[in-house]
């Protein structure tokens, strides 16, 4: 069973489930737990591995100042 829950669980909480949101009540809540857990999965697919940030590495690195015009490249 999912979770390591049994029968008699599953159908206490479907019970209290019942009670709670009412009978109407209960295939949205599950609408909207299922519809909650693909944004999730989506939103897990979406995260490149590749683009993870090592420890201390800053989010953003920082970029070169400009160099005026009138004066020469620093060496």
């Amino acid at each position: 069973m999912p979770f390591g829950l049994g029968i008699w669980e599953i159908v206490i909480l479907l019970g209290v489930l019942a009670l709670l949101f009412g009978m109407k009540g209960v295939p949205d809540v599950a609408r909207r737990l299922g519809t909650g857990v693909r944004e999730v999965k989506d939103a897990v697919g979406e995260v490149d591995p590749r683009r993870m940030l090592e420890p201390g590495e800053p989010a953003e690195k920082p970029k070169p100042k400009p160099v005026p015009p009138d004066r020469p490249p620093a060496p």
